[in-house]
């Protein structure tokens, strides 16, 4: 029963009443922050993540100076509600509103924005005193009422300011700030944005929106590759930078290009001894990183400022990242001797660590990447810093592999927790279909077909839209084809989609349905169609999930296993590394349709591993399937839900 309070019991707290679960959260939360702790919550659609964690982070700083709150996601979107959340706290507020920054990348923000001298063409022509009263006014408008960043960069070119300088103005005084992971997860982003706010850790209080991502966020943040390419073209951007002196070089840069000559040959030798080395019908090799960061240091040339090859390579490193020249002519953000520079950077600090490795793949031109096993080197001490925070998702399964993986369990005060979905399960029944799977070894034509009559049967039983999410688009291909859906428009995700496309998607689908048409909205496990949106007002009305994407075997999935392995123990090394993430993203897509206490949809999984002891433990506590074992089975079962009344 959901527990009614008036608004002076819960002063932070958006709504007047509770929902079931939302109140357990809370508390929770609360009690952690309270403590200086950090609390991991599996809270399922319907909870009222955002209200509850809000709630406690408010009531944890209102009587600490100079505290903020960073809530970090992933999603434009969730940065919408979040504004939309405060503002209804504000409004029944008796003291000071929650001043609230929305802030996004800025080159998301900034017209024409110069990546090398960092300016951009926002500004109009205001100077000196009449600029700064300008920003001052502009920041007073942004914090009195909380604004969506599109909002914000609307108004600020009204105004000929920059958006992003008026947001990063603004944030000094603000109590909330809204943002990306990147912000505290990434050293350089971390350092600047920390350094503009003139705040440390020790003052922030974090909350971790659609935290199952965050792990992934964290290595792809700190992945880098090198390739034959990026060296010959860093070649001549270092030659460009250099010739634009008129021939009064720097001792120093003079010797970063006989170096970096130097490292472009030996790169070239050691990409064929890899070669050599990879066995028939493989194309990639796992790399010792310390026989690689030997051989770098080899191909330093000796100088008089520096006592050590080490320091030698760190002041090779910084200045390849001073490199800036005119790069017109390229669709990459980034210069090439910054690529070489990260991952330089990149050795030097976890040269180590075991959590690092490196890939050498042939295909092509081949490539080298370097790729971080264990995000708890980031992670850990950025949560041991803080003075708290709370980590939410619907898919935080179980929250302590997550808490072991990020490095919170090795703290004090960490709390984790799995709540109770407030939805009816008959409003969502799950069905799983024993007669089919994507596992490698029972794939193929016949598998394929029983898969394509299982939607035939949705496609024809459900009266709305429907979406399918396959394991890869090579399976979505297979079984979803453009032409030969009668009555049925199909809608398929591309790797090419852009932002705007899927944002789209929403709209379109609202669309269809007042027209009467129906879709087939089909897209890939952990892409951005089953995890990037909400699909509220039960637009969706079944959702079919094809297979569990576990990790095909590689070189990084077997480093990853072994490193998690050693880590936590073998029975974990196979669990934390590629089950349970697999299986998070099919729980991620079945949870797509049902946003509300009023929404109802049929849930079908393809792939009878999910009725196997190692898959299904997997699963929330209260995961209790039905069972088919062909496809005029679930077309039954279909039938007769769409047939009750709700």
């Amino acid at each position: 029963m959901a527990e009614h309070l008036s608004i002076e019991q819960s002063q932070f707290f958006a709504h007047k009443v509770l929902r079931d679960g939302q109140k357990e959260m809370l508390v929770d939360s609360i009690l952690a922050l309270k403590n200086n702790g950090h609390h991991l919550a599996a809270a399922p659609t319907g909870i009222g993540k955002t209200a509850a964690a809000l709630a406690a982070a408010l009531e944890a700083t209102s009587n600490s100076e100079n505290k903020k709150i960073f809530f970090l996601t992933g999603r434009q979107s969730q940065h919408k509600i979040v504004i939309e959340t405060v503002r209804t706290i504000n409004n029944h507020l008796e003291s000071h509103n929650i001043k609230c920054v929305d802030l996004i990348g800025r080159q998301s923000m900034c017209i024409e924005l110069d990546l090398f001298n960092g300016k951009c063409n926002c500004e109009g022509g205001l100077s000196g005193g009449i600029k700064k009263i300008a920003y001052d006014d502009f920041s007073e408008i942004i914090l009195e009422s909380p604004l969506h960043v599109d909002e914000v960069i609307s108004k600020a070119r009204g105004r000929l300011l920059c958006p992003w300088k008026a947001l990063r103005n603004s944030a000094k005084d603000a109590d909330l700030i809204v943002c990306d992971y990147n912000h505290l997860f990434i050293d350089n982003i971390r350092e600047s944005t920390l350094s503009a706010l003139d705040i440390n850790l020790e003052d922030i209080l974090i909350i971790v929106d659609e935290a199952h991502n965050l792990p992934s966020r964290i290595r792809t943040g700190l992945e880098s590759r090198l390739t034959d390419r990026i060296i010959r073209f860093a070649k001549y951007e270092l030659e460009e930078y250099l010739g634009e002196m008129s021939g009064n070089t720097p001792e120093e840069w003079n010797w970063v290009m006989k170096t970096f000559k130097n490292f472009e040959e030996n790169f070239k030798k050691m990409f064929e001894k890899w070669r050599s080395k990879i066995e028939f019908g493989k194309k990639e090799l796992r790399i010792d990183n310390k026989e690689f960061l030997k051989n770098i240091l080899e191909c330093l040339i000796k100088n008089e400022w520096d006592n050590s090859p080490e320091s030698a390579l760190e002041r090779l490193a910084s200045m390849l990242n001073r490199v800036i020249v005119d790069n017109e002519d390229s669709n990459e953000k980034d210069l090439n001797c910054w690529k070489i520079s990260a991952l330089l950077k990149t050795l030097i600090k976890f040269q180590n660590k075991s959590g690092l490795v490196l890939v050498f793949n042939n295909e092509n031109i081949g490539r080298l990447s370097c790729q971080l096993l264990d995000p708890s080197i980031i992670s850990k001490p950025v949560f041991e810093d803080s003075t708290g925070s709370i980590l939410m998702s619907g898919t935080l399964y179980p929250p302590r592999m997550y808490s072991d993986i990020l490095g919170l369990s090795k703290l004090r005060n960490v709390t984790e927790k799995e709540y109770q979905s407030p939805f009816e399960n008959h409003n969502k029944p799950i069905l799983v279909a024993t007669d089919v799977t994507t596992k490698y070894k029972q794939r193929g034509p016949e598998n394929t077909q029983r898969i394509c009559e299982h939607i035939y049967a949705v496609a024809k039983e459900t009266p709305g839209h429907i979406a399918v999410f396959a394991t890869s688009y090579k399976v979505l291909d297979e079984c979803i084809e453009k032409e030969g859906w009668p009555n049925r428009i199909v809608i398929k995700e591309t790797r090419e989609w852009k932002k705007n496309e899927i944002d789209q998607i929403k709209d379109d689908l609202e669309k269809y349905k007042k027209n009467g048409q129906k879709v087939i909205l089909a897209g890939v496990l952990g892409g951005k169609l089953s995890e990037g949106i909400d699909y509220n007002n039960n637009i969706l009305e079944a959702v079919i999930c094809i297979g569990i994407p576990v990790a095909p075997p590689s070189v990084f999935a077997d480093a990853l296993r072994e490193f998690l392995e050693t880590k936590f123990g073998k029975s974990k090394g196979w669990l934390y590394g590629s089950i349970q993430p697999a299986v998070n993203s099919v729980i991620q897509a079945m949870g797509r349709p049902i946003r509300s206490s009023t929404d109802r949809a049929f849930i079908i999984l393809l792939d009878s591993r999910h009725l196997d002891h190692t898959y299904r433990k997997c699963h929330p506590a209260n995961f209790n399937p039905l069972v088919c074992s062909d496809s005029e089975m679930s077309r039954r079962y279909i039938a007769r839900f769409f047939n009750k009344k709700s």
